[in-house]
């Protein structure tokens, strides 16, 4: 079977790396060995093979963001396993980090396997690492193939990377729920827009949009929300003694998937310790910050919680998930909310938004 997967990688290896090429680091490229396309072109499977050496920790960890993602290992000798370990008091142990282990020589070569589908109009490509403790790249590449049942085209085809999102997490939770068939399967919400997709691409473009959300969440917190904060205990000390978002956050978001405006929700606490809500809204293309006026404010007797939230919301929206205000991964793309409960005009001028100016 090693023979015929060889053989499979070489087979449209050119075509792969035409469509590889914009997406990897040069270093990298020159260490692909090859891959292959399904029968419609539109996924593809393709592996690369590094030797690994010691002193280039921080040059992998730039490759491949070793610190900050996850990998996988393969040992092919019984002692490499105890190597892993660092002993602590009483005989328990840690594993040694990705670090560690390179610049010991336990991780002699790295495999890198690129699973790609082309949809939404680009292709989406998912990156996984794999250390060895053995350099040998074809005992590697069979490793790849050995527990294969079916042809080797089905055997990387056919499985739930590629499975259609909602099938996928079905079965998911279905294996999990094996004690309870009763408990109700409920889809997240960071994965309904990617319905009738596969599950490689709602993995690849979720943990993009929450990087590219943690990071405009970031910058609102830094350049609008905590000016925002001291203007409002500097300028109104006995409304504003602390403030404070739901589940340990300083606020909570709401926006959409395009970020040219978003909704910041947090608790404030007053001198006689009541609490309320505080709704504001950014609009970055105006640069403007708005107090959102739709709810009247009024001091709650217990902590507002999602709950609450939730009770508000749900007459005026479709935010009924938690996520929504804490998943990074989630956008709130709720059209008939934001054009008829927040940007809603009467004779050209807002009805719910007052425009927030501090002297």
């Amino acid at each position: 079977m090693l023979e015929e997967f060889l053989l499979l990688l070489e087979s449209e290896k050119e075509m792969v790396m035409d469509v590889l090429k914009p997406h990897l680091h040069e270093k990298v490229f020159k260490h692909l060995l090859g891959g292959f396309f399904d029968e419609t072109q539109k996924r593809f499977i393709a592996f690369a093979f590094m030797p690994i050496k010691k002193s280039m920790f921080y040059e992998y960890d730039y490759l491949f963001g070793l610190s900050n993602s996850g990998h996988s290992a393969i040992y092919f000798s019984p002692e490499t396993e105890e190597k892993t370990r660092k002993y602590l008091d009483q005989g328990t142990f840690q594993h040694k980090s990705v670090e560690e282990l390179i610049l010991e020589g336990i991780y002699k070569s790295l495999s890198v396997t690129y699973i790609g589908e082309f949809d939404f109009g680009e292709w989406n490509i998912l990156t996984s690492c794999c250390f060895s403790d053995n350099k040998d790249k074809n005992k590697i590449l069979q490793s790849k193939v050995s527990r294969a049942k079916s042809a080797i085209k089905d055997h990387f085809f056919n499985n739930g990377t590629f499975q259609e999102t909602s099938e996928n997490y079905v079965e998911l939770i279905s294996y999990v729920h094996t004690r309870d068939k009763t408990l109700p399967v409920i889809l997240p919400v960071e994965l309904k827009p990617f319905i009738g997709h596969s599950n490689l691409v709602a993995m690849v473009r979720t943990e993009n949009k929450s990087k590219i959300n943690l990071s405009f969440q970031d910058y609102i917190k830094k350049a609008v929300y905590n000016p925002l904060i001291i203007n409002l205990k500097t300028n109104y000390p006995t409304k504003y003694q602390t403030t404070w978002g739901l589940y340990g956050d300083d606020c909570n978001f709401l926006t959409p998937s395009h970020r040219q405006f978003c909704l910041m929700i947090f608790i404030a606490t007053d001198n006689r310790k009541k609490k309320s809500l505080q709704f504001y809204l950014y609009n970055l293309k105006e640069d403007k910050l708005y107090n959102w006026t739709y709810f009247e404010l009024h001091p709650y007797k217990e902590i507002p919680d999602f709950e609450l939230i939730v009770q508000l919301f749900s007459p005026i929206s479709q935010l009924n998930d938690i996520n929504y205000l804490i998943e990074p991964k989630s956008n709130f793309d709720d059209n008939d909310f934001w054009n008829n409960f927040v940007f809603k005009k009467t004779n050209g001028e807002y009805v719910y938004l007052t425009e927030v100016k501090f002297t």
